[in-house]
């Protein structure tokens, strides 16, 4: 369960966030892993998870104005500030 206080806003510069470190464990995954298939499947693996979180960040851009926000699933609270008919 997401905590209240993480709302639609800050989880958009969560995900930013992890998708950096995600590029940044990647680079030194491509450095320090030998075997060209582990270094390939690392590199798919990472990319789909960060394909799929940049997809949920455009989701949640777009998720204010309906006022049903979720991220994998999850509710997410919309901030007053960002849209007062929400709640």
């Amino acid at each position: 369960m997401i905590p209240d206080w993480l709302d639609a806003e800050a989880l958009r510069w969560v995900i930013v966030g992890a998708i950096g470190v995600l590029a940044a464990v990647t680079a030194m995954a491509v450095r320090l892993v030998r075997k060209a298939l582990l270094r390939l499947a690392v590199i798919a693996a990472f990319a789909g998870l960060s394909i799929g979180l940049w997809q949920q960040r455009a989701d949640l851009q777009d998720c204010v104005e309906t006022c049903s926000c979720q991220l994998f699933g999850q509710e997410v609270r919309i901030p007053a500030d960002r849209n007062p008919n929400c709640r």
